[in-house]
């Protein structure tokens, strides 16, 4: 069977859950005799790097642009989105493929018909918090258009099915829910407790924040609130990624005096690892996810879990973390000295973790979504 994969969410994602998500279905199925990949990625930014398995594929475009400052991704949009789609319809044109799948949302997919299309739903955020993001008018038209099209649709969650289907009224039967996996790198070596101290000055037990603090829905802010009420003699509270803290973060930290105890962290795997390994706990209090690698990369290095008893989260989490109400500062201080006053909790939390982490692979990823091409194949035909 011979797939296609195109450039839109390579375009303009450095990093992030999508991207991340099409490098490890693309590469596990480039593996499969019966498969054959043809990949346009485009002029991209992208660091998850594809071309380093072409000679796995059928068939491969692609030229990685290395702009790296912030604004790289709305610029790329622009200077890119125009000859990629030109450049992609020529390379479309010229392929003999069942299956297109895209790789974001797209308003043109009705140009690309004579292939079954498949289409990968992640999580109704636009529609939900449209005030969030920029372009959530052009996200959302192209992903109703999208989802028209579509001969089948893959959903990240149960919970995104149900709200694909009551916000854009998808039948059931066109929908296929196939779950997402962690991509977290194991090693027989992480930092300790004691590298933290001497490296980043982290001298307290820590909590643990990982990813995007921009978007109010990621509800970092009652976190932050929480730790400034009762948790700041404590613990110290550690930020992986989503960015340098803003000007409204740092007023905040320094008005509360948590100058040395809110630390922000960013770099490689290895130092994601050794945090989830060290920390006392990792906490997820978004009001919405389509899915949440996090909480896979958190239970899959034995770390404890607190998150919000929202959308997919108690999905994917199951009974290996304590829930709590995102709207409620006392629920999460809670669920926390609850974790702080039982040890035993704690270990069975953290061997509960690590059991349903492995429920998921990108290995099942893949196959489950190949049925879903060959079924897609039949419907077409």
């Amino acid at each position: 069977m011979k797939i296609l994969y195109d450039h839109t969410v390579f375009q303009f994602q450095r990093y992030g859950g999508i991207s991340r998500y099409f490098y490890e279905l693309i590469t596990k199925l480039s593996i499969k005799e019966e498969v054959g990949i043809n990949l346009f990625q485009g002029f991209h930014i992208n660091e998850y790097d594809l071309s380093e398995h072409k000679q796995n594929f059928d068939s491969y475009w692609g030229h990685k642009w290395n702009y790296k400052k912030p604004a790289a991704q709305y610029i790329a949009y622009i200077l890119f989105t125009i000859p990629n789609n030109i450049l992609f319809y020529n390379y479309m044109s010229s392929s003999d493929v069942n299956i297109y799948h895209p790789t974001y949302y797209r308003n043109d997919l009705d140009k690309y018909k004579k292939s079954a299309i498949v289409l990968t739903v992640h999580d109704m955020i636009h529609e939900l918090y449209p005030d969030q993001f920029i372009d959530s008018r052009f996200v959302i038209k192209a992903k109703k258009k999208s989802i028209d099209t579509a001969n089948l649709i893959i959903c990240i969650s149960q919970n995104t099915k149900k709200d694909l289907m009551n916000i854009y009224d998808v039948p059931d039967d066109k929908i296929k829910v196939i779950y997402h996996a962690n991509s977290l790198p194991k090693s027989n070596e992480y930092l300790k407790c004691a590298d933290f101290e001497k490296i980043y000055s982290i001298t307290k037990p820590f909590l643990l924040y990982v990813g995007d603090r921009k978007r109010s829905y990621k509800n970092f802010t009652m976190l932050l609130e929480t730790y400034s009420t009762k948790l700041s003699d404590r613990f110290d509270l550690v930020c992986f990624g989503g960015g340098d803290f803003n000007h409204n973060e740092l007023k905040t930290i320094k008005n509360k005096r948590f100058s040395g105890k809110v630390i922000h962290l960013s770099g490689s795997d290895h130092l994601l690892a050794s945090l989830y390994k060290n920390a006392f706990c990792f906490i997820y209090p978004s009001l919405y996810e389509g899915f949440g690698i996090p909480l896979l990369e958190a239970m899959g290095m034995g770390c404890p879990v607190i998150a919000a008893n929202t959308s997919s989260i108690p999905e994917v989490v199951n009974k290996a973390a304590l829930l709590f109400d995102p709207n409620s500062k006392d629920s999460l201080i809670n669920v926390i000295e609850l974790l702080e006053s039982n040890e035993s909790r704690r270990e069975k939390l953290i061997n509960l973790g690590l059991e349903q982490e492995k429920k998921f692979s990108w290995a099942k990823t893949a196959n489950e979504t190949f049925k879903v091409y060959e079924y897609a194949y039949d419907l077409k035909h």
